[in-house]
């Protein structure tokens, strides 16, 4: 082989190296981001009721309503 051919190798394994990295890289910071330990979130309580966070809830009838 060649001193040329063997930069050329070197050249090509170096960038193949440097995208693996960079890709894993990516990757994991992609599975950071969607983690679901990565950013907890805590749940809002709106006028101080964390059931129904305050939103009005339609009143339920107990007996049942007659079908035709």
């Amino acid at each position: 082989m060649s001193v040329a051919q063997n930069t050329g190798i070197r050249k090509i394994v170096r960038q193949l190296v440097v995208a693996a990295v960079a890709c894993t890289a990516v990757a994991a910071g992609a599975a950071f981001a969607v983690s679901p330990d990565s950013a907890p979130v805590t749940p809002h309580a709106i006028a101080g009721v964390a059931d129904d966070n305050g939103w009005p809830v339609a009143p339920t009838d107990p007996t049942p309503s007659p079908t035709n």
